[in-house]
Formats: C-alpha cells, structure tokens, sequence
C-alpha cells in the first residue's frame, strides 16, 4: 500500500519512503545525497537505480549533466501511476534516457548477468525492516560488484546503521560515507570538489537550473553543500553532516556484526 500525506511525504507498507521533491535549496527529504553522485565520480554515464519510490531520486539522476543512460528496476509497479500526478518528478516516465524495468532488484542482476554500470544506486529502506539484508548483505554487494565498471561505484543508504556501513567498508577495499550512504568501490574513492562546483552549477531539471548563484540564498546553500567535502575526517558528534573515510568507518563500527544472507543482518533482532 502507497499512501501519500499533504506534506507530499511518501509511504510505502506505512513506513516512510521519500518525498516528493528535487529542490536542492530547500532540502527537504536531503536530496543533496543524490546530487554527491559528481563529488566522487568523474563521468557517470551508466547508472542503475534499484528503487524509484516517488521518483525524486530518479528525476536528479536522470538529469545528470553527464548521463547517458539511467536504468531503474522498481518492484512495485504502484508507483508509476502516482508520479504521473506530480509535475516536478513525471517527466522521469517520458525522458528517453531512463529505462524502467518492473522487478525484483535482485532477481534482475541475476537475470542480467552482462549489464555493468559506472555507478549503481540505492536509496535503500531502514536497516531494521524485513528482507532489508537481501539489499544489505555481504552477498549481495559481492553480486553487485559483478555488475560495476572499472572504477565503478555502488552508492547506497545505509540509514546510519554501524552494521550496514561495517559491511559495506568490509566488502569493498575503497568505501566513503556521504551522510547516510556509503560509496563503496575495487577502485580509490577520490574525493573532487571543484567537479562537484561545476556539476552542481551546471545541474537543470526539466530546463530549470538547480541553482541560481545570482541568488544570495542558492549561493550560501551551494557553499554549505561544498563544504561536506572537507570533512572526511571528522566523524563523531557530526555524523549527520559528514562524510567520513573508509578506515574510519570501519575503526568506529570494529566488533559490529557483518549482514550476511544467513544471519540477516538486525531486520529481525530488533
């Protein structure tokens, strides 16, 4: 069941599941997640998306200055229906370069064994909700590795779980927090800011700029988003703002419990 509040908050079997929203401004489903996507990677022009949900995420990677091809598998075929009602997200349905394919994330990268991608990404549910492992696993993220580029990135939320950002650091020898997500890679992670400017200030969503720098407002928020980039080594109290190395991630979760498919992870622990 979907189900829509009059804050445009989304749920999805009655948790919460995005906004419908791209204002990178006036963030308020923090949206700047999928706008990072430049700050690590140089020319993302394959992605997968496993998840569409409101379609919000989709919209911002679909118009990424650098894409070629934006392919999304949604389980829930609900969906598309009411993104069609949302002005700022239904252009996603109609842009040629999106592919929307109906299944089971998983089940599709089996099925599709030769599809590879510059970066996969997963704005995944909370770490406690049921079958959350089958996206959060060991396993899977091995399987997902099958599926990346040479100097591929999987980008995906963790939801601030220590055994989710564990797992992941572990997998993959390359890995960075980016607020709730991490990116994990075979290849350095290697942070640009000076891309990232340029992205952002290039960055238009159905004709529209995203920021307006003759704006004081979109100057000051454009700074602020920029700045995540000069805190890689400050996790602690400011985890919420941060983004945060590999090594430190796996320093600070030490001795937490790597999610497998057998031992799924903390969905049913809690």
């Amino acid at each position: 069941v979907i189900t829509v509040d009059d804050t445009d908050t989304i749920y999805g079997g009655g948790v919460y599941d995005g906004k419908f929203s791209t204002d990178l401004v006036h963030d308020s489903n923090n949206v700047v997640r999928a706008f990072a996507v430049s700050s690590f990677h140089p020319a993302p022009k394959q992605m997968l998306m496993i998840g569409l949900a409101s379609g919000s995420w989709g919209q911002v990677l679909a118009n990424h200055p650098r894409l070629e091809k934006l392919t999304i598998v949604e389980i829930n075929p609900g969906y598309l229906p009411l993104i069609e009602r949302y002005p700022m997200v239904a252009g996603l349905l109609r842009n040629p370069k999106v592919e929307l394919v109906i299944d089971d994330g998983r089940r599709w990268l089996v099925r599709n064994p030769g599809r590879k991608f510059d970066v996969i990404v997963m704005n995944t549910s909370f770490a406690w909700r049921a079958h959350t492992s089958n996206l959060l696993s060991a396993d899977f993220l091995r399987m997902i590795r099958r599926h990346l580029n040479q100097g591929g990135v999987h980008f995906y939320n963790t939801t601030y779980s220590g055994e989710a950002q564990l797992t992941g650091a572990t997998v993959f020898p390359h890995s960075l927090r980016v607020l709730s997500f991490l990116a994990v890679s075979d290849s350095p992670i290697v942070l640009d800011k000076e891309r990232w400017r340029q992205t952002l200030t290039a960055y238009r969503i159905e004709g529209r700029s995203v920021l307006r720098l003759d704006l004081p407002d979109h100057r000051d928020r454009l700074n602020e988003i920029l700045a995540l980039a000069d805190t890689p080594g400050t996790p602690g109290e400011t985890l919420r703002g941060s983004m945060e190395t590999g090594e430190s991630v796996r320093r600070r979760n030490a001795g937490k419990l790597i999610i497998t498919d057998d031992n799924m992870g903390i969905e049913w622990r809690r």
